[in-house]
């Protein structure tokens, strides 16, 4: 919801499933089905490793900004948004994000924190960098949150998107659209 609600719209995921066992790998499944409510609305790209992901996110030219609590970050507040397309990494709410990916971020950024815990949750975290890119946003014209830029056939695409996924039966809404003689085009699946 809350990367929704601040209307960033491409979201990657890289979950190494293995990792979770026994109570957590229920924890995961819940949380990601509550997730899963405003996902309708995003377009979600699973990768199957962070390595494949940066590759991609790079070759689409934006660079990477990470959270992380290491000595060498700097303060969500001092980060350049608007040096062209930014993806914003995320870590695990147990591990923060990999060696790996500290390694291949451009930049790592934290959260300043004034009481003695150690870290936000990652729901929190998230919220806090999505309102301080969005403080930097100013009438939809610049910064990294450009509310409204995506063209009326996008939108009608995602809404159509997000009402067929819906849904109970997800072949449902498709099947009864090309009994109708209606046929989705192929790029509402890779919206």
């Amino acid at each position: 919801r809350t990367i929704d609600s601040f209307g960033v719209q491409n979201v990657d995921v890289v979950i190494d499933s293995g990792r979770y066992e026994g109570k957590m790998a229920v924890q995961q499944k819940k949380g990601m089905r509550t997730a899963m409510g405003s996902a309708k609305w995003l377009t979600l790209t699973n990768h199957p490793t962070t390595e494949e992901a940066v590759r991609r996110v790079r070759e689409e030219g934006y660079k990477i900004y990470a959270s992380d609590l290491n000595p060498n970050s700097r303060d969500v507040r001092e980060i350049d948004w608007d040096d062209g397309p930014v993806c914003v990494v995320m870590g695990n709410e147990d591990r923060g994000i990999s060696d790996e990916m500290r390694d291949m971020a451009d930049s790592t950024f934290t959260l300043p924190m004034c009481g003695f815990a150690e870290s936000f949750n990652l729901s929190v975290a998230t919220s806090i960098t999505l309102a301080h890119m969005s403080a930097k946003s100013r009438d939809g014209c610049t910064g990294p949150l450009r509310p409204g830029d995506l063209d009326p056939h996008e939108v009608a695409c995602l809404r159509l998107k997000g009402l067929l996924g819906s849904m109970p039966q997800r072949r449902t809404g498709p099947m009864l659209l090309k009994k109708a003689g209606i046929e989705l085009p192929e790029t509402l699946s890779s919206l």
